[in-house]
């Protein structure tokens, strides 16, 4: 029997139909054929209903479903990446979008993209004015370096989606600050800027 999803071989059935027929029709053989066919078509389906909260738990969905939920949550998953790092992705959607736009929740979602460390060095501050027009606070916006440092430590450079990374980046920083990006590759990673051992550097300014 064919699926949405691909091949499915014996299937157990569980809710044959001619169970749900009148007494009558269920000692004839006809219609006990003829229902057990249907059976057949239908079994793929009922298995699924009985297991559809199998489907939406990332944590024991199908792997070739992981990606759906992924796509359901407005998430980017590499094909490349493990299944189970998929499945770590997923589940830690909820929690990880509900800080998205604060510094710490940029940090929590590239790591968990990259498997490495990261530091955000977010410029923002607040500005208070000693006139009345405000002319002196312009003034402080128009001097201050507003751009938006992230520096992201991994053990392998190579394994990272370069523009996947910066798109991600990119759209967690609000639109009218500068990012600057910096993918650098040591051999111990570690949060909030302890590092050792860089050996490889590449940067990217928007």
């Amino acid at each position: 029997m064919s699926t949405a999803r691909g091949t499915t071989a014996d299937v157990p059935i569980t809710q044959p139909l001619i169970r749900r027929l009148p007494s009558l029709y269920q000692d004839g053989t006809f219609i006990e054929q003829f229902t057990a066919g249907l059976d057949v078509v239908l079994a793929p389906v009922i298995a699924t209903l009985d297991c559809l909260d199998s489907y939406i738990d990332p944590a024991v969905a199908p792997a070739d479903f992981v990606g759906w939920l992924g796509d359901w949550v407005g998430l980017r998953l590499d094909e490349d990446w493990t299944v189970e790092r998929r499945r770590r992705l997923v589940a830690a959607a909820a929690v990880m979008f509900a800080s998205r736009g604060t510094a710490h929740g940029l940090v929590d979602e590239i790591e968990l993209y990259t498997g490495g460390a990261s530091e955000v060095d977010d410029p923002g501050r607040v500005w208070t004015s000693t006139l009345p027009t405000g002319e002196d606070e312009r003034r402080s916006r128009r001097s201050a370096d507003r751009t938006v440092r992230v520096t992201v430590d991994v053990t392998n450079a190579t394994e990272v989606n370069w523009p996947a990374l910066q798109e991600l980046i990119r759209d967690a920083v609000p639109a009218h600050l500068p990012v600057e990006i910096e993918l650098r590759e040591t051999s111990t990673p570690t949060r909030r800027g302890r590092r050792k051992d860089v050996q490889v550097e590449r940067s990217e300014t928007s």
